[in-house]
């Protein structure tokens, strides 16, 4: 939980210093508009707002297509040449309004709940969803294009990466900010000495054979978090000697 607190008052400080830095920005325009030499406030105050306004919107809202952003960069420079001296108001408005828009847009999305569950990466907030999500992705795990499972539900985190139908790595943990509490999956009646070979996206990694399961034992483990997350007391089946972080296959 420490992580993600520090990373939102990361997130704090950076909507400050684009805020603060967009009022000096904007703040120095409109004394340069106000007292520099030979500037009028009627001729200014036109390509200040409009820069401010436009600029404020893009970077908030962005441009519906990423075709139009090298145009609306040389728009920029474009009419601030066709401006002249009120060019330069142009400038410091639409530079001031770039950083009020990141702002405004980190704002927003910091004030956004976070979801309950996340699978690979994307918010579900009812358990049963998460459940349907997680099980989908499980049973189709192919170890190239579709190599991992991910799910989250606040700190804890459960991790499965290989091919189906027998060569499943998983594992799972209750703070996955700590790297000592990681436990990995594994059965006995296996020999220890014996690897196989477990495909994950373009790697390969060569897993103790006590460690590597089929569908059915993963799947059940996957239900079990999902039942209870953030358990610390697990079965026998799990091993949280310092091997189960050793063989994460960082999904």
């Amino acid at each position: 939980m420490k992580k993600n607190t520090m990373a939102g008052s990361k997130s704090r400080n950076e909507i400050w210093y684009y805020s603060i830095f967009g009022t000096v920005v904007l703040i120095g325009t409109v004394a340069l508009m106000l007292f520099g030499v030979n500037h009028r406030v009627s001729d200014d105050i036109g390509p200040l707002s409009a820069g401010l306004v436009l600029s404020t919107c893009v970077f908030r809202f962005g441009l519906p297509w990423k075709c139009l952003y090298f145009p609306s960069l040389a728009s920029f420079f474009v009419v601030a040449l066709m401006l002249g001296q009120p060019g330069l108001m142009w400038c410091g408005g639409y530079i001031a309004g770039s950083q009020f828009g990141v702002a405004w847009r980190m704002a927003v999305v910091e004030r956004k709940p976070k979801p309950k569950w996340t699978v690979n990466g994307r918010g579900v907030d009812t358990l049963a969803r998460a459940r349907k999500a997680a099980t989908e992705a499980l049973r189709s795990l192919d170890g190239t294009k579709r190599e991992g499972v991910v799910v989250e539900h606040g700190p804890a985190r459960f991790e499965v990466a290989g091919a189906l139908p027998s060569k499943l790595v998983c594992h799972r943990n209750p703070d996955a900010g700590s790297d000592f509490s990681w436990a990995i999956l594994s059965r006995t009646g296996t020999g220890t000495g014996e690897s196989v070979e477990v495909p994950i996206g373009r790697m390969k990694g060569f897993i103790p054979l006590q460690y590597v399961h089929d569908l059915g034992p993963v799947e059940a483990a996957l239900n079990d978090f999902l039942n209870d997350p953030g358990a610390e007391s697990l079965g026998p089946e799990w091993n949280t000697d310092p091997v189960a972080f050793d063989l994460r296959l960082h999904v």
